[in-house]
């Protein structure tokens, strides 16, 4: 015969409404169950029976509430069930049926019912939506990056990104916001004055993994402000790579003649659409790669770019097609 306990302490409201609950469900699913009313006197009977709070159901030895199985928070305290997102003072109905289906055996164990636990999926997914939203909206400064070492183009989709940068930022926090929300939202069932809310070991670790997670998408967002070191890094790494290791030779400048009387012309330009330093270490990688150019430098913050090439070698037309095809629009100067 299954064995059904219902742990209480004098006073608790629920107690009674716990038994005939228990009773109830038993009845109903035909199963022979014995519904015996444990009393907890003081702390440490608590911390012998394992008591999570008043009043605690448990089948065979197991609680009702499989959010509460590895829970160690044991005192004289009212206890509270999460049902349908909402904390109340007993468990449902079908957190008894599964409980004492799980105990009846394999065979009698019932599927879980339309939207049941959909709440506590809730912030799982909200957190990893705002993750995706932090990581897309910095796309305007992780593309460039990735289309440098690929060499594809970017062909205006980093300018893309930056124009519904704002709204994927908002959309981000406001996902994180619901996560926190989700996570610490005060239980709505009501415990005895002076008393506790049991809170189950699960949504502890949520809320652990709830910092981490906001600390990921803190990163994330954060991105545009520290993507010149990022692409500095990468891209400095794909070039020694693709050298085989080497360090890339550096051609001194001619001045007036010298080198063999190889000259040295600078052309200036214009770049419209840069959204971040790693836009514009991108820009000056592409143009580093045109054959007869000695030294490029983009500056973000001036929007502006500095090449310094061996005119017999190549035109500055090559250089503001290069732009384009990164994605960015040039002017020469």
């Amino acid at each position: 015969m299954i064995k059904i306990e219902v742990l209480y302490f004098d006073g608790c409201p629920h107690h009674q409404a716990a038994v005939e609950l228990a009773r109830k469900v038993a009845r109903e699913e035909q199963i022979a169950a014995e519904v015996v009313e444990v009393r907890v006197s003081d702390e440490s009977a608590a911390r012998a029976l394992c008591f999570l709070g008043s009043p605690t159901i448990r089948v065979n030895g197991v609680d009702v509430e499989p959010a509460a199985r590895n829970a160690r928070d044991y005192g004289m305290m009212c206890r509270t069930y999460l049902v349908n997102g909402h904390r109340q003072g007993l468990p449902s109905a079908e957190m008894v049926r599964r409980a004492l289906r799980e105990a009846a055996g394999p065979c009698c164990a019932p599927e879980q019912s339309p939207g049941e636990g959909e709440s506590a999926n809730k912030a799982p997914v909200l957190l990893a939506g705002s993750v995706l939203a932090a990581v897309v909206a910095s796309f305007c400064c992780i593309l460039p990056i990735l289309f440098a070492i690929t060499g594809i183009s970017v062909l205006g989709a980093s300018a893309l990104f930056a124009a519904w940068r704002p709204y994927l930022l908002g959309i981000t926090f406001a996902l994180l916001g619901l996560g926190f929300y989700f996570a610490y939202r005060r239980p709505k069932g009501a415990c005895a004055p002076g008393s506790a809310c049991a809170v189950p070991s699960g949504q502890r670790s949520g809320r652990v993994a709830l910092w981490v997670i906001t600390a990921a998408v803190v990163l994330f967002a954060a991105f545009p402000y520290y993507s010149g070191f990022v692409a500095t890094w990468v891209l400095g790494g794909a070039a020694r790579a693709s050298s085989g290791g080497a360090r890339p030779a550096v051609t001194p400048l001619a001045r007036s003649g010298e080198l063999s009387g190889a000259t040295t012309v600078r052309a200036s330009f214009e770049i419209e659409g840069m959204d971040c330093s790693g836009c514009a270490k991108a820009i000056e990688n592409k143009l580093r790669e045109i054959p007869g150019v000695r030294r490029a430098t983009v500056l973000f913050e001036q929007k502006r770019a500095e090449v310094e090439f061996d005119p017999a070698a190549v035109s500055p037309d090559r250089f503001e097609k290069a732009i384009a095809e990164a994605g960015y629009h040039a002017r020469k100067v």
